[in-house]
């Protein structure tokens, strides 16, 4: 398999409501991010259900963790929180870090806190997390070359290609759209690009 073949996928939360699995795999969609978790303590309500009705109908299954951490002690415990509910489940796309509320961090305190949990979730699950940010914040916030060797799963919308004007210069993912549709999902979705590297099998 080519190493730049590109998967056809969504990323999902509570928001899309009750989802038709059968009818997304139908549709074309191969892997789906699924959000987990929240800060210290919040589960996705529909993350059990989800992860179970993706299962079934064998599609390529990722999760995210939306970060809140204001320091680094909270961001070891997110990581923690995070992996201790993905941790029994089948995953065959790298767990994915989702940092893009700062409040009023400082830029290098950011990186800090993403290196953090980044290295926490790494530790516990055994693979490389990756990075999901927007265009601006990949060449800006995340500028760090500590940050580098986790893989970029970059959004931009609008354009025919991410502008890759960051130290990554290559995507391994790409949200293209906040408005797609998909059969088998009511209303808008993300949909998105995957490179072979997004997965862990």
């Amino acid at each position: 398999m080519r190493r730049d073949k590109r998967h056809d996928g969504i990323d999902v939360s509570n928001w899309e409501g009750d989802i038709n699995f059968r009818k997304v795999r139908k549709s074309g969609i191969r892997i789906v991010y699924i959000k987990a978790t929240q800060g210290r303590d919040i589960t996705d309500p529909d993350f059990e259900r989800n992860y179970r009705e993706a299962e079934r109908e064998k599609l390529r299954i990722g999760f995210y963790h939306y970060v809140t951490a204001r320091n680094l002690e909270e961001a070891k415990e997110e990581a923690a929180f995070f992996y201790d509910r993905i941790k029994n489940k089948r995953q065959h796309a790298r767990p994915a870090m989702d940092f893009e509320e700062f409040g009023s961090l400082p830029p290098q305190e950011i990186r800090n806190i993403s290196l953090q949990f980044l290295r926490e979730l790494e530790t516990r699950t055994g693979h490389r997390p990756a990075i999901y940010s927007d265009a601006s914040n990949a060449s800006t916030v995340f500028e760090d070359e500590r940050l580098r060797e986790y893989p970029l799963w970059i959004a931009q919308y609008g354009v025919k290609r991410p502008h890759m004007e960051n130290q990554w210069r290559r995507w391994s993912g790409w949200q293209y759209t906040d408005r797609g549709h998909v059969k088998g999902i009511h209303g808008k979705v993300d949909r998105d690009y995957f490179r072979q590297d997004i997965l862990i099998r």
